[in-house]
């Protein structure tokens, strides 16, 4: 009979996953790379517009300084879900399987069962690689919090202010598309990218939306293609039409997660884009999401296993109670190299 927890077929099933990446991870940090390590290198790119020198023909040329780029090493944290199950479980129905006479076997069963439960842990693990996205991109550092962890990733980003009157105060004097153009211009200015995408909170879309209307930004077609009635990409994400100057796409992000480490007695569940918060980005910078190698213990064999990939799965048993133990791991890393090509602005309420 096949034995669903070995190391192959749970590699199998891990590979099989449809991956399930977040509006933010899809859009900024798409390409990954595994390493064969836990630790990663990174370079992060800063460079300056330096011109060329003029010099002597009969004299020699001076060595131009390296400039433009420093690199730092980071440990790539560990990201892991386990879940105990009763040997009882692949006798059961499983959920949807017909009361009786559904021809399932325990074998067919235990894949099914296998497969449903790495792919809520897959969810859990990608939902933990949005949120490191969404704190790498507008606070600039990842809290590293758990059980006997606690430490904070901390990258070298500059590039965010607070408009001078919120967008939403009373009797607000806002101008936001000429604020979007002078950030927008910050970004090519210290990042060396042309924003082509915008991603607002949705209560920093709605003032920004007000704003227009009482400077009557909409009646000009030449500077606004924005619609009132934002299109749905999908569950989470609308489109909310183009700014023509400067020239980028508007989207506003309904999505929230639980945070449940930064104070586990009062969970608090937080949205993605921070309220209040407005992300100008392009999706031609080199942002990458690093995945350190995994190691597992063969109780069998009493060697260890490396895993080299997004996604890792690793089962046991204990006796007295008889239970099967399932763990799905994870070491990702969200890196944008080049920094201060995108800007963060807070232009509305962050309550």
């Amino acid at each position: 009979m096949l034995d669903v927890f070995s190391p192959a077929t749970m590699d199998a099933v891990v590979r099989m996953m449809p991956k399930t990446p977040g509006f933010l991870m899809k859009t900024f940090f798409a390409k990954s790379v595994p390493l064969a390590t836990t630790d990663v290198m990174v370079d992060f790119y800063k460079g300056k517009r330096r011109v060329a020198p003029f010099v002597n023909p009969n004299d020699t040329t001076k060595v131009a300084e390296k400039l433009g780029w420093s690199n730092t090493k980071y440990e790539t944290p560990l990201v892991a879900v386990k879940d105990e199950t009763n040997i009882e479980d692949t006798i059961k129905r499983l959920p949807g399987e017909l009361l009786v006479n559904s021809g399932i076997g325990p074998e067919q069963r235990g894949m099914e069962l296998l497969a449903m439960t790495l792919q809520d842990f897959n969810d859990q693990i990608s939902r933990r690689e949005e949120v490191m996205a969404a704190q790498a991109l507008f606070d600039g550092k990842i809290p590293v919090i758990g059980e006997s962890v606690n430490y904070t990733i901390d990258l070298p980003f500059t590039n965010k202010s607070t408009v001078s009157s919120l967008w939403d105060a009373e009797n607000s004097t806002a101008d936001p598309v000429s604020e979007l153009k002078a950030s927008a211009v910050k970004c090519m200015e210290n990042g060396y990218r042309k924003p082509n995408i915008c991603i607002m909170a949705r209560n920093a879309y709605a003032a920004f939306v007000d704003r227009c209307k009482a400077l009557g930004y909409f009646n000009q077609w030449n500077l606004l293609d924005v619609s009132v009635m934002p299109k749905m990409e999908n569950e989470n994400v609308s489109y909310c039409g183009h700014l023509r100057d400067p020239d980028m796409e508007i989207y506003v992000y309904d999505e929230w997660y639980i945070d449940d480490w930064t104070d586990p007695l009062t969970p608090k569940e937080k949205p993605m884009v921070p309220m209040g918060k407005v992300l100008l980005g392009s999706t031609r910078a080199r942002f990458t999401t690093y995945y350190g190698v995994l190691a597992f213990t063969d109780v069998v064999s009493r060697q260890i296993r490396q895993v080299m990939g997004t996604r890792g799965a690793d089962s046991w048993v204990s006796k007295d109670p008889d239970q099967r133990f399932l763990k799905l791991s994870s070491r990702p890393l969200t890196i944008p190299h080049e920094i201060d090509s995108w800007y963060v602005l807070t232009v509305a309420q962050q309550q």
